[in-house]
C-alpha cells in the first residue's frame, strides 16, 4: 500500500461514525495550529475537537477547560472516541499524576494555575470559549497564560455564540489562537468595533466593517447553524453527568434500598414511592445550580430553552434567576393563563426560557420555538419525559432538537438513566418494526425492585454496620448490571442509530487536511513607495505580509485583496507576482 492509499485509509477511519458536517469540521481543525469552531449548540463540537486533537498531536498530554456543567460529558465523549485514554477531572485537589487528558472548569483555574503552567500540554481546548470574551478579565488572562506556558500548543476554541455580531468579544479568542488580528486591541477595535473616545475612555462595543472581518476570519473561524446542517437526526438525547456533594441523597437512597431488599409487612408500594421521591427531591435541589448555569449558557448562545423539574424548589429558583427572560408554568398556573404563557415563549424574542413542572408543562403545549430541552431531575416514569421532550419535537419544528438530562453519577440518577435509555431504544426498535420482548414496566421503581431482588440474599447477609459510605452506589451498579444481563438475554436486538456513510468528496477534503499545505509566496509593490516591495506568505489559510502595518495591526491593504481572491478561488490580482511555491 503506497503512502497516498495509507492517507486515504486513515481519512476513512477518522470519518467513521461522524456526520458530514463533523467531517468538514474535523478537516478544518486538522489543517490549523489554532482554530475557532463556532458551530451552533448541539452540532458535536466536542467530538470534532477530540478526534482532531488526538490525530494532530498523538502523544499529548491535553488540557480541556470548560464550564463545570460539562466536565463529565467531556470525559464520556473522550471515552467514546478513545476508550483507552486516561481522563483526569480536576476538582479541589490536583491529580497526583496524569497522562492523557486533564479536564478542568473555568471557575477553579486560578487555584490550579501554578501546576498547570508546569505541564507540557501538546494541545489545549477551551470549550464555551465565549467565557473568555472580556480580554481584560482574570479568566481571559489565565487562559492566555496557559497558551503561552505550553509553548505553541495546538489550540482549539469552541463556542456556539455568534461572536461576529460583537467583534470585541472575538479579540481574546483571536489572541489565543495566535491570529494576526489578535496582536493589538485598539487597532482591532478602531477597525471593527467602531471605537471612539469619550470623557471616560475608549468605547469599543460597536460593530463596523463586518464584511471585511468575515473575510479576515475565513481561515480561522468555522461556523455552521442547525438550519444549514441537513444531516442531523431529528432529536438528540444526551445524559450529562454533573457533580453534586458526595453525601447528596446518600442516606435517603440507602433507606430506599434497605426497604426494597428487606421489606417489612407494613411496607407498601406507596411507601417505596415516597422514599424514592424524597431521595430524588434532594438530588434535584443539589443539581439546580449547575442546571441553571447550563441553561444560562445556552441562552447566551442564542437558544430558546425549555427546562423541567419535578419539584417546586428548583422551578422557583430558575424563575427567580431568569426573571423577565422566562415564563413559568406549574400546577398552580390557572388553566386560562397557560396559552398566554406558551404564546409569549413562542413569539416574544425577549422570552428565552420556558420553566415548567414536568407534570404541568410536559403535556398539552406546543413549544417548537425551543431547540433545547433540559431536565434538571429524572422522573421515575419514563413516559413523562418522552412526552415532555415532544413539546419541542413535534409538527412545526423545522430543526433538530437537543435534549439534555442532568445526571448525578453514583446516585439513583444512574439507575433511572439506564432505565430511560433502555426504554427509549426499545421504543425506537418497536417503531422500526422490531419485536419487543423485554419485561415491560411503567416506572423505574418497579424496575429497581425487580433488579434488586436477585441481590437481596447477599445484601441481607451483610451487616448494616459493615456497609460503607459507597454501599448504596455499589448496589445501584449491581442493579444496573442485572438489567443489562436481562436485556442481553432478550431476543430484542437494540441497534443504535449511526451516522451516514461519508461521500468521497468529504474523504478527499480530509485527505487534503492530513497532508502538509503548500507554502506560496507573492511579491507586491508598496502603494506609497514604488521602489519598495513586500512579501506575502500563504501557508494553508494563513496570509502574512512583511510590511510594518501588518506587523502592528495583523492586517494591511496588501492582504485583503489576496485573501479575497483566494477565498473565491480566483487568480490573484496582477500586482501580486508569484515568487515561489514550496
Amino acid at each position: 500500500m503506497n503512502n497516498d492509499d495509507q492517507v486515504t485509509e486513515r481519512a476513512r477511519a477518522l470519518a467513521a461514525g461522524l456526520y458530514p458536517h463533523q467531517i468538514e469540521g474535523l478537516a478544518f481543525l486538522l489543517a490549523r495550529q489554532g482554530a475557532i469552531l463556532a458551530d451552533d449548540m448541539g452540532l458535536g463540537k466536542t467530538r470534532q475537537a477530540i478526534v482532531a486533537m488526538r490525530e494532530a498531536q498523538p502523544k499529548g498530554p491535553y488540557l480541556v477547560v470548560c464550564p463545570a456543567s460539562v466536565k463529565h460529558n467531556w470525559k464520556r465523549e473522550i471515552g467514546v472516541v478513545r476508550p483507552d485514554d486516561e481522563v483526569h477531572i480536576v476538582g479541589d485537589e490536583a491529580p497526583a499524576y496524569f497522562d492523557g487528558w486533564v479536564v478542568i472548569n473555568y471557575d477553579i483555574l486560578k487555584k490550579h494555575i501554578a501546576w498547570l503552567h508546569e505541564m507540557p500540554f501538546a494541545g489545549l481546548v477551551f470549550d464555551e470559549a465565549h467565557y473568555l470574551k472580556n480580554y481584560t478579565s482574570q479568566r481571559s488572562k489565565l487562559g492566555r497564560s496557559l497558551v503561552e506556558s505550553a509553548h505553541q500548543p495546538l489550540t482549539y476554541m469552541l463556542t456556539g455564540t455568534p461572536l461576529t455580531n460583537r467583534p470585541r468579544d472575538l479579540f481574546p479568542l483571536l489572541q489565543m489562537v495566535d491570529h494576526p488580528l489578535g496582536r493589538h486591541f485598539l487597532s482591532f477595535a478602531k477597525r471593527y468595533c467602531g471605537a471612539f473616545r469619550n470623557n471616560f475612555g475608549w468605547v469599543t462595543d460597536g460593530a463596523t466593517h463586518l464584511d471585511e472581518l468575515a473575510l479576515q476570519l475565513e481561515g480561522v473561524l468555522l461556523r455552521r447553524t442547525k438550519a444549514e446542517v441537513l444531516d442531523l437526526p431529528p432529536k438528540v438525547r444526551t445524559f450529562l453527568e454533573i457533580e453534586v456533594p458526595k453525601t447528596a441523597a446518600r442516606a435517603d437512597t440507602r433507606k430506599l434500598l434497605e426497604m426494597l431488599v428487606a421489606p417489612s409487612a407494613e411496607t407498601a408500594h406507596i411507601d417505596l414511592l415516597a422514599q424514592l421521591t424524597k431521595a430524588r427531591h434532594t438530588l434535584a435541589i443539589a443539581k439546580a445550580k449547575t442546571t441553571q448555569s447550563y441553561v444560562a449558557n445556552a441562552v447566551e448562545q442564542g437558544e430558546k430553552v425549555i427546562v423541567y423539574s419535578c419539584f417546586d424548589a428548583p422551578v422557583q429558583q430558575f424563575a427567580e434567576h431568569f426573571g423577565d427572560q422566562a415564563v413559568l408554568l406549574t400546577g398552580d398556573t390557572p388553566a386560562k393563563n397557560r396559552q398566554a404563557l406558551v404564546d409569549r415563549f413562542q413569539n416574544d424574542e425577549t422570552v428565552r426560557v420556558f420553566i415548567a413542572n414536568l407534570q404541568a408543562g410536559g403535556i398539552g403545549v406546543n413549544l417548537t420555538a425551543a431547540r433545547q430541552v433540559v431536565f434538571n431531575d429524572l422522573d421515575w416514569v419514563p413516559a413523562n419525559h418522552f412526552q415532555a421532550e415532544d413539546r419541542a419535537y413535534r409538527i412545526g419544528q423545522t430543526e433538530s432538537v437537543n435534549v439534555e438530562y442532568m445526571v448525578a453519577p453514583n446516585t439513583l440518577d444512574a439507575f433511572i438513566q439506564y432505565v430511560l435509555e433502555t426504554k427509549a431504544r426499545i421504543a425506537e426498535s418497536v417503531l422500526d418494526g422490531k419485536p419487543q420482548s423485554t419485561p415491560a414496566s411503567t416506572n423505574a421503581v418497579d424496575d429497581l425492585q425487580r433488579a434488586v431482588s436477585p441481590l437481596a440474599e447477599a445484601i441481607e447477609g451483610s451487616s448494616s454496620k459493615r456497609r460503607g459510605p459507597n454501599w448504596a452506589a455499589e448496589v445501584l451498579q449491581q442493579a444496573i448490571q442485572t438489567l443489562r444481563d436481562e436485556q442481553a438475554a432478550s431476543p430484542t436486538r437494540i441497534v443504535a442509530r449511526t451516522a451516514p456513510k461519508p461521500n468521497e468528496e468529504l474523504i478527499t477534503l480530509l485527505v487534503n487536511a492530513l497532508g502538509k499545505p503548500a507554502i506560496t509566496r507573492y511579491q507586491v509593490t508598496s502603494t506609497r513607495d514604488p521602489n519598495q516591495r513586500f512579501t506575502l506568505t500563504v501557508n494553508g489559510n494563513e496570509i502574512m505580509c512583511s510590511c510594518s502595518g501588518f506587523g502592528h495591526r495583523g492586517s494591511c491593504s496588501h492582504v485583503l485583496p489576496l485573501r479575497r481572491s483566494l477565498a473565491l478561488e480566483q487568480t490573484p490580482p496582477p500586482q501580486y507576482q508569484l515568487e515561489s511555491v514550496e
